[in-house]
């Protein structure tokens, strides 16, 4: 009897220490795992950088006053743009700042290739979206204004013509206009 007692002893102690080494692993598992759901949380940040930006088919207005009735019964004597094609530059403006922006228009003169004005640029007239008619003068003016964001593309569309005086030598005429875009924060 005192051996099954020695193995029933022996089997107890087995068991005890069993039952010890999965209360530690639980123990320590316990310790290393939290309860519940775990959560992290961060700050996201989105850098949109602040734009203004055109876009423009061409920088090229061409006339061609041949193509209508010349000469005219009278001078001076306007025509309008043949290039781009009905005469209207679509510029289109992207503006995502708070803000005052403007665009700005520089029509030069038609130099010959000695550097001689051959077209002055107050005979290029323009307005902007079925506006008044306005001359050009050779410097940058400013032609539209608007205070915040476009929204998306804003189409501005500006229409150009020639006027002619009557001592114009013959030929087409070309015009290279510059536009850009300011921005004034300070609005």
């Amino acid at each position: 009897m005192s051996r099954v007692r020695e193995q029933a002893r022996r089997q107890v102690s087995t068991g005890r220490v069993r039952a010890m080494r999965s209360m530690l692993v639980l123990a320590v598992m316990a310790l290393t795992v939290p309860f519940g759901a775990a959560q992290a949380t961060w700050q996201v940040e989105s850098l949109i950088p602040e734009v203004i930006s055109i876009r423009v088919p061409t920088t090229t207005i061409a006339f061609a006053p041949s193509q209508f009735v010349y000469p005219p019964a009278e001078f001076p004597a306007q025509y309008p743009a043949t290039q781009p094609e009905g005469g209207v530059w679509p510029v289109q403006v992207f503006s995502n700042e708070e803000g005052l922006w403007s665009l700005i228009l520089e029509v030069p003169d038609l130099l010959n290739e000695q550097g001689a004005t051959v077209l002055s640029a107050t005979q290029v007239l323009y307005r902007v979206n079925d506006g008044i008619w306005v001359r050009a003068d050779g410097n940058p003016q400013i032609i539209y204004s608007q205070a915040g964001s476009t929204l998306g593309w804003l189409e501005i569309r500006i229409e150009f013509a020639l006027e002619l005086t009557g001592n114009e030598l013959a030929g087409s005429y070309v015009v290279n206009a510059a536009i850009s875009a300011s921005r004034d924060p300070g609005f």
